[in-house]
């Protein structure tokens, strides 16, 4: 029998505000440790780059299409909730009412708590119990938000805190407003009711555009780079690091918006690679061990870390 998750009211009221030069941050640290919007201001005003994210609270199993949020342990699906531990033993997750699949992980729908707030930064820290909504380990998850010249760069590790080996992937779930985006795979994973099935022989789209029929597209073997375009003429440019080497573009039927999500394994990743296919991305850590990536979110060309190193 499926375990159900109560769901629950998230409160995106405070938000953290930070800023770099004219690129403003602001971010719900209680409503899943999301930034609800990302903008840069000019002569003409202030333009944002993610759907931003105005309403004060909701369920959370209903959450606005907006801004961005982080995935954690586990980027979008995991089939009927159940997949093979390294040991072999089943784990049956926890779903929210309706819910068939196990999706996003556990860190969107969390309240995180202020590690440090700077002016232009922000650490979060998601703290999960061993046997939380069915996940049979213990878990700490921190974010940095950063602003900087360029923009904003996010960055998250998960640390193993139990006995066992875990399982886990990462990554992170931006709505963006722009009309397209221009990123090179290798690999075009097949799916079923946006559950991934197989790797493909197609080769897969460079050009991703806004369509009123909408898709969901798995990728493999991505270079960590992106173009996004907006209809008004302004380019903003994606860089992820290696860890991040899986891409979802999911643009909705309506088209109003287009996703484009660096993670590090396709979805039901940890089925797909229990069955013994490669690429899937999916990692297993070691007690007291971690995983970490990150993503630039840049309006120049040249991203820059906070600590001043290319990014």
């Amino acid at each position: 029998m499926t375990k159900i998750r109560e769901v629950v009211e998230l409160n995106a009221e405070p938000r953290l505000s930070i800023s770099s030069g004219p690129h403003l941050i602001e971010i719900a640290p209680a409503a899943g440790g999301r930034i609800t919007r990302f903008a840069t201001r000019d002569e003409r005003g202030l333009h944002d780059w993610l759907a931003p994210v105005t309403v004060a609270s909701w369920p959370c199993d209903a959450w606005p299409k907006g801004g961005s949020y982080p995935l954690v342990p586990f980027s979008n699906r995991v089939r009927d909730a159940r997949f093979p531990s390294p040991d072999g033993s089943a784990v049956e997750l926890a779903t929210f009412p309706g819910m068939a699949h196990a999706l996003h992980g556990f860190g969107q729908f969390a309240a995180w708590g202020v590690e440090l707030q700077e002016a232009d930064c922000v650490v979060l820290r998601y703290v999960h119990g061993e046997g939380e909504h069915g996940w049979p380990w213990a878990f700490e998850a921190v974010q940095m938000i950063e602003a900087n010249a360029d923009g904003a760069r996010l960055s998250m590790r998960v640390v193993n805190r139990s006995s066992s080996p875990m399982p886990v992937g990462l990554g992170f779930h931006p709505y963006f407003g722009a009309q397209e985006a221009e990123l090179h795979t290798t690999t075009h994973w097949r799916h079923e009711a946006e559950i991934a099935i197989e790797p493909t022989d197609e080769r897969p789209a460079h050009r991703h555009v806004r369509e009123a029929e909408g898709y969901t597209r798995y990728l493999g073997g991505w270079n960590g780079r992106a173009t996004l375009r907006y209809a008004d003429g302004r380019t903003l440019q994606l860089k992820a690091d290696d860890a991040l080497s899986h891409v979802v573009v999911h643009c909705p039927a309506g088209a109003g918006y287009l996703c484009v999500e660096p993670v590090s394994h396709v979805s039901d990743g940890f089925n797909l690679a229990a069955r013994g296919l490669a690429g899937t991305g999916v990692a297993v850590i070691e007690p007291g061990s971690e995983i970490q990536a990150s993503l630039v979110m840049a309006a120049g060309a040249n991203p820059v870390r906070r600590d001043g190193g290319a990014a």
